[in-house]
């Protein structure tokens, strides 16, 4: 009996860890995405995010037929690919419905699976600091220090995917620090549509030859019948539901699953 309580506690303890620490970090989040004075501080994270878009756009660019010539991060953390071909429908959305479905993906399994902590760290760092090597080129990059941040913000995530061990369940050791910096990354990446609305729904499709708003170029050359805020918001709840059922799965099933007091006998 004794031991069915405290084991209880111990769960509910974790549940509600991670739920408050997915809620600081949405919190954080828009905090870092939207207040001026902290952009300094958004700038790996955004070139990181930005990075896994590109590179699921750029997959979806050569799944489809199409080539990747370049892909060069700007000063501000975005990102520019020269590519052949591909198919549109495809090439626009993956890169924010990729993150959506990637993000929720993430998110659940640094909730719900804590062994693969490590291993989704070491992973995304992997992808992080190879896309980067394989695509871009010296002579191609538009700003050297941008590709070194992001670079080291790769290496890092190695690092604590290579270190990361310790109890969880303990605030202060480095495996709960790499479950807090993936929740983080899981959620920036997921909800990408949604943190970026202002500026999709204020961007034009081209500046000359330069597709500069995908959702706008999907809009007016997939599917014209639809207005670019139709398109943008329609993304973004797909985001919001795919994260959503990720965060119903991984904590509030995990909190219904914990035994009441009446239910132990």
């Amino acid at each position: 009996m004794l031991r069915i309580f405290v084991e209880r506690k111990v769960r509910r303890e974790i549940v509600r860890r991670n739920f408050i620490i997915s809620g600081v970090a949405f919190i954080g989040i828009l905090a870092l995405w939207y207040v001026d004075s902290l952009s300094g501080l958004a700038h790996p994270f955004r070139m990181l995010v930005n990075n896994i878009h590109g590179g699921l756009t750029a997959f979806a660019m050569q799944a489809t037929g199409g080539s990747v010539e370049s892909f060069t991060l700007s000063q501000v953390g975005t990102y520019t690919i020269e590519f052949r071909d591909g198919a549109d429908a495809l090439t626009m959305s993956a890169g924010y419905l990729g993150s959506a479905a990637l993000g929720a993906l993430m998110f659940f399994l640094v909730n719900r699976a804590p062994h693969l902590i490590r291993l989704i760290a070491a992973v995304t760092g992997v992808f992080t600091v190879g896309f980067l090597a394989l695509f871009i080129r010296p002579a191609e990059t538009g700003d050297l220090i941008s590709m070194i941040i992001c670079m080291g913000f790769g290496a890092l995530l190695i690092l604590l995917g290579w270190t990361g061990r310790g109890d969880i369940n303990q605030l202060r050791s480095r495996k709960s620090l790499t479950q807090i910096v993936l929740t983080v990354i899981s959620l920036m990446t997921g909800l990408h549509i949604l943190l970026d609305l202002p500026l999709v729904l204020s961007t034009p499709a081209y500046s000359g030859d330069v597709i500069t708003n995908p959702v706008a170029y999907f809009a007016e050359n997939v599917i014209p019948a639809l207005s670019v805020q139709v398109v943008a918001f329609s993304w973004a709840a797909i985001a919001l539901a795919l994260m959503g059922i990720a965060f119903h799965f991984s904590i509030v099933r995990r909190m219904k699953q914990i035994p009441e007091n009446d239910d132990i006998v």
